[in-house]
């Protein structure tokens, strides 16, 4: 054969035959789900034959790729421990994956306080200086945004051990999280983050459960205004901004100067690549973007716990999250509601929450104590996904009963509740006239009795209802109560 003709049959052959790919999160390091069926995917030639062999078990694994190129496979995972796997990939090429550790893997996502890194919480230097776990591995999904949802995650995103250098830059909350996993199960732990400060749910949810929602379509029709009306404010609040120096921009210009606030962007880019490997559950952290919807939130938020569990094909997966921490948000009512429509999301299935207003700072958006959160995250998911014996979970309101000039209240996780001082702070009270004074309280039978020597006729309680950091009903576990109201009015403050 000639030597022209030999290279072309080379160049040709290769041109015939697509590499297998796999997505960035089969790599080096990774960590997948114990003692269960795990997903592998990517793409090949089409019709291309794929084996897949794995060293924790001797059974090997095959499939063909579909006619666009597309191939999937369950592979089933053993007990987890600390020695470390290969997978090889065969096809027309070979891919092998290294240093595979098998355990529990969780997803953490939400916005500023979750993505808050470890180099600048309080005590950094010491807890940087304490952070090499080996069989902790972390994946820092690279912030993108993207119109579609995509394939594959931003370039850059990878999984890592974790080490004092490699933790640096890692969420804290979902650090401590993992550790705390960790630490208490003894199996090796993979956490992968995706966050972005100053997001609303509405970006991480895709846009199939909002579009034609009766209340979420809402999002859309504000983009729309915010997009006609941006060069208008704009250049009217530069006459605003004459007068005024410290004013704020108009809602239409700060949003759009900000498109990783679009809906679904952030699912699209952040969440859908990750579809569909399988974990063990969600931790989420976020809220305070969406304060000025707040009545939208309960609905958001199932739309973006349903729309996840149902993409990612991985059951009803547990999504645990925390309520919003103490701050002096422009709108107290607004914050309150929010934390109402937090407290409402354990409606759904496999859900649990810890209210934080303990641990928040009333003129700090970011606390930089991140610890607490962390184990706060950790000890839900032990109690309810591992069944440890932890309580996880301060004072939930449950119903309330008007005996003559007082209010009784009862509470679900509501065993042994204390005042953190002699009386209780931010707990008010109103009759039939809706004006809420200061109220009184004391504790009988585990019930909180609320009562005010100016209200004869009380109908409704109110419990840190407004802007604080003072709330102090806790229970025997020492975790703060979620606040709370008897009634349904709308738009009162409470100061």
């Amino acid at each position: 054969m000639k030597t022209g003709i030999k290279v072309f049959f080379v160049l040709f052959y290769a041109a015939s035959f697509a590499n297998i790919t796999l997505p960035a999160v089969f790599c080096d390091n990774m960590v997948l789900q114990q003692k269960t069926n795990v997903n592998i995917w990517g793409t090949a030639s089409p019709g291309e034959e794929i084996s897949v062999t794995v060293s924790w078990t001797k059974n090997s694994f095959s499939t063909k790729a579909s006619a666009s190129g597309e191939w999937k496979l369950l592979l089933k995972t053993t007990k987890g421990g600390n020695q470390e796997h290969t997978i090889t990939v065969k096809g027309y090429n070979t891919i092998v994956i290294h240093k595979i550790l098998l355990g529990e893997v969780w997803f953490s996502s939400g916005q500023s306080n979750m993505e808050w890194v470890m180099r600048r919480v309080k005590d950094a230097e010491k807890e940087l200086k304490e952070a090499e776990y080996p069989a902790i591995r972390l994946f820092n999904v690279v912030k993108g945004k993207s119109e579609t949802p995509q394939d594959e995650f931003p370039q850059g995103s990878k999984w890592l051990p974790c080490t004092p250098e490699n933790v640096k830059e890692f969420s804290a909350i979902s650090y401590y999280f993992a550790r705390e996993l960790h630490v208490k199960l003894g199996v090796p732990i993979g956490i992968i983050s995706a966050s972005w400060g100053g997001t609303g749910a509405e970006c991480w949810t895709p846009e199939e459960k909002m579009k034609n929602h009766p209340v979420l379509k809402n999002i859309y029709d504000r983009w729309i205004d915010w997009d006609l009306n941006r060069k208008k404010d704009s250049i009217a609040f530069v006459e605003v901004k004459k007068a005024n120096p410290k004013a704020e921009d108009p809602k239409s210009v700060y949003m759009t100067n900000r498109p990783h606030r679009r809906p679904s962007v952030l699912y699209n880019a952040m969440v859908a690549p990750l579809l569909p490997y399988t974990f063990k559950g969600v931790v989420w952290y976020q809220g305070t973007s969406n304060v000025d919807w707040a009545e939208e939130y309960f609905d958001q938020m199932k739309a973006l716990i349903d729309g996840w569990r149902s993409n990612f094909n991985n059951g009803t997966f547990p999504f645990y999250f925390m309520q919003i921490s103490s701050f002096k948000y422009n709108n107290s009512n607004k914050a309150a509601l929010l934390r109402e429509n937090q407290l409402k999301t354990l409606s759904l299935p496999k859900t649990a929450m810890c209210a934080t207003m303990d641990i928040g700072e009333l003129n700090n958006i970011h606390p930089t104590y991140k610890l607490p959160y962390g184990l706060r995250l950790a000890n839900i998911a032990l109690a309810n996904s591992y069944k440890k014996d932890i309580d996880f979970c301060g004072p939930l309101y449950k119903k309330y009963t008007i005996k003559n000039d007082s209010i009784e209240i009862s509470f679900e996780h509501g065993e042994a509740i204390y005042f953190k001082g002699e009386t209780l702070n931010d707990i008010f009270i109103a009759g039939e006239d809706r004006k809420f004074v200061k109220a009184q309280a004391y504790i009988k039978n585990n019930k909180l009795v609320v009562f005010s020597p100016t209200v004869k006729s009380p109908v409704s309680v109110r419990y840190a209802w407004n802007n604080t950091d003072k709330a102090n009903l806790f229970n025997d576990s020492n975790l703060p109560a979620s606040p709370f109201r008897t009634d349904n009015w709308e738009n009162i403050i409470v100061q």
